[in-house]
Parts: C-alpha cells; structure tokens; sequence
C-alpha cells in the first residue's frame, strides 16, 4: 500500500447468520484502501456498512431496488458518495454494501466469475472492493471507458491489500 488512509473509517460489519470466512479486519482493510484510492478527503470521518448474507436476502434486495429477480453476488447502496457535501461535523456516509458469499461460490464452481480470483475468500474480497467503489461513485454499467477505469482501480486496490498482507 502506498499510504495509509488519511481519514478516519467506521466499518460496521454483518455476517447475518452466516460463519465468518474474511477476517474483520482484512474486511476492513479492503473499505479503507478501497476509499483512499478513490479519492477519500484526508480528515474526513466516513461510515460504511459491509453485510454479507445468503441467497434468500440478497435475492429479496435485488428484486426490492434493482427489479431483478433472483440473487447476485453484490449490491451497493449509496448514499453520501464521495463527492457530495456533507455538514460540517457530520460523517460521510458512504452507504451498505451487501454480499452473498453462498452465490459467489456457486459462481467459482461454474467458472462464471469476472476474474481468476483462486478461491473463495479471494472472490469475497472482490466483491467487497467491487461494492465499495460503487458507493464512491464508480459504475462499470456507465460505457467501456467507466468499466476500464473501475475494473483496474478494482485490481489496484486488491493488489495492493494482498502485497502488504503477512
């Protein structure tokens, strides 16, 4: 990693019913340098929730606020962003990023994920990283030129994490 964050993070994270397979921790390493390369203000104070849950919820949340049936690896709701004004005082509150990790092994055993991530705990991580830079505002949906710049600061961030790792 290059530096630390600049601004201070409350991550608060849910596992639901579900058994832990990331560290807390690590979870919350990947918001932080996820935020800090997409351009967090030093100083500021920025909330993010990280939930990961089954198939059942996530399948509910999809169809709730993006009317698509079924379930799906991550969803992102934002809410602050990082470009918009906040109140003097006030935290940034960057939104809720959720993932199913039942859905993001069922996409390893088909070979349907969109990189070479080795393993379980590696695809969760990019999912985390995926639903965080959505909530700073990056949207691959956006045209060619937008996927390109939010799939590589993606690979940025990941690789950034994992070379620093013990």
């Amino acid at each position: 990693m290059t530096s630390a964050p600049s601004f201070h993070l409350a991550c608060e994270i849910d596992w639901s019913d579900l058994t832990p397979l990331l560290d807390d921790r690590r979870v919350q390493t990947l918001v932080a340098v996820s935020l800090h390369e997409a351009g967090a203000v030093a100083g500021e104070e920025i909330e993010v929730g990280v939930t990961f849950c089954d198939r059942a919820r996530i399948a509910e949340l999809n169809e709730e606020h993006r009317d698509v049936d079924g379930p799906t690896d991550v969803l992102s709701f934002p809410i602050d962003g990082l470009v918009e004004p906040v109140p003097p005082g006030m935290p940034r509150s960057m939104g809720d990023v959720v993932v199913c990790p039942s859905y993001v092994q069922g996409q390893l055993e088909a070979g349907t994920t969109m990189a070479d991530d080795p393993g379980l705990a590696a695809a969760l991580e990019r999912c985390v990283v995926h639903g965080v830079l959505h909530l700073a505002g990056f949207d691959h949906e956006l045209g060619a030129d937008a996927a390109r710049e939010m799939f590589a600061l993606e690979q940025l961030v990941l690789d950034r994490v994992r070379a620093a790792a013990p």
